[in-house]
């Protein structure tokens, strides 16, 4: 979308963002009192609406304002700060991703290699708690790449508690939101668009609530793009690969660095960085990887595009191994064409995030910086219509299957399709009268 400058906000308005900021707190209480929310999906997706409405109405108001009004970013802040602390009060339901980096941590903490250790295996069987239960895909060995398990064995050390280990990726969460800041400050863009992310009702509910690790890797990613913006080219690039052996995720910018020249010769200091990273897990070699090609092979959701290209008939495999070498052409086709990094990152990120056969509600966490930069309504209506996927939850407890139905994939993505294809019109014919 393009960088329109809107009217200020009238004075009479100025107090409207500190309402719908206490709305959000507000709304953010009474979803934590919901309790289990797998067990009051239709209300938890109500008031998440409701509060993604009241988001909406935010940033177009902080949009509004220019200049460096210091208290409209307190309050943004503000706003932002509380919100998380309470949905930390909460105990994360609608995923159980927490539970398996508490294990992991713990594993790391009694000296096991959990890229060697599925948790059902015996030898870790002394580890187990009343926590057990809830940990994912026992059977499988970690997909979690080192620095990930850092963090975990991090948590492990302080309090082996799930609101630690959240606190550990909220705290990332929130630097992230200071990094938007000073690359907005750098680009000369308007600081109050910070409020994109640190208001996202997604972005808080995801790392506060669920407490998802994605966190790390994308403030990693944002501290790359910032390096990158301040001409710190050997920084920018280490800090790529923090992201990447985070989660693996952020692979996708690395077509970026190939198609420049003068990051080109720093690619063998991302590949060493990830190299030392591995070296303590060095001892389980053919398993490092193993449950990733697991992941890549068989995990499927919530994806439209993969779904419809299913519902054809075609060969799974070939499906994945075909939208893959489109995101990896299209990365290099932008690569070439683009010098701005953060330009790169949304469409990228975004045609990577499409084309996912898997695609959770915390994936989208990963555009969400970029939409400060490229705030596209399509976008933004998606990071909101993507909790419908949680009715799952509902139609599992109901037949038993974890599958989200095509009725649902189509309300979740043909207004954000449709939207989308009216922005990319638009601006190619803005951009042919320009021209």
């Amino acid at each position: 979308m393009r960088n329109v400058k809107t009217p200020a906000l009238k004075p009479n308005y100025r107090w409207l963002p500190i309402v719908l900021g206490a709305l959000l707190v507000i709304l953010s209480v009474y979803v934590t009192s919901l309790g289990d929310l797998t067990k009051e999906i239709p209300r938890f997706l109500t008031v998440f609406g409701v509060m993604f409405g009241l988001y909406a109405a935010a940033i177009l108001l902080l949009s509004r304002r220019h200049g460096p009004h210091r208290q409209t970013l307190i309050l943004i802040f503000v706003v932002a700060i509380a919100c998380r602390v309470v949905y930390l009060t909460s105990t994360p339901t609608l995923s159980n991703d927490i539970y398996r980096y508490l294990w992991e941590g713990r594993a790391v903490q009694a000296g096991f290699n959990p890229f060697a250790y599925p948790p059902e295996a015996s030898e870790l069987e002394s580890l187990r708690d009343d926590n057990y239960d809830s940990i994912h895909h026992r059977h499988l060995e970690t997909i979690y790449p080192p620095l990930a398990q850092a963090a975990f064995y991090l948590g492990a050390i302080i309090s082996p508690k799930v609101k630690v280990q959240r606190a550990i990726f909220v705290f990332f969460d929130m630097a992230t939101m200071v990094l938007i800041v000073l690359l907005l400050r750098h680009r000369r863009r308007n600081v109050n668009l910070c409020a994109v992310y640190g208001w996202s009702p997604l972005v808080m509910l995801e790392f506060s609530h669920s407490g998802h690790m994605d966190s790390l890797g994308i403030f990693f990613l944002v501290l790359a793009v910032l390096l990158f913006h301040l001409a710190k080219k050997s920084f920018a690039v280490a800090s790529l690969a923090l992201s990447f052996v985070a989660k693996y995720f952020s692979a996708v910018l690395l077509p970026f660095l190939v198609c420049k020249k003068g990051y080109l010769k720093w690619l063998p200091v991302f590949a060493l960085i990830v190299v030392v990273a591995y070296v303590p897990f060095a001892g389980a070699p053919s398993k490092l990887v193993s449950s990733l090609a697991v992941y890549g092979r068989q995990w499927e959701f919530n994806s439209l595009i993969y779904t419809a290209a299913r519902q054809l008939s075609w060969s799974p495999d070939w499906i994945r191994l075909t939208l893959m070498a489109v995101v990896v052409l299209f990365a290099l086709y932008q690569g070439y064409r683009l010098n701005d990094l953060v330009r790169y990152s949304y469409r990228v990120l975004g045609i990577a995030l499409l084309l996912s056969p898997t695609i959770y509600p915390w994936y989208l966490c990963w555009i969400v910086p970029f939409l400060c930069f490229h705030p596209s309504r399509a976008w933004l209506l998606l990071t909101g219509a993507i909790v419908i996927s949680y009715w799952v939850w509902v139609s599992f407890a109901a037949t038993g299957n974890w599958e989200v139905g095509i009725r649902l994939l189509l309300i979740e993505y043909v207004p954000f399709l449709s939207i989308l294809v009216y922005e990319s019109y638009r601006s190619r014919t803005l951009r042919g009268v320009e021209s």
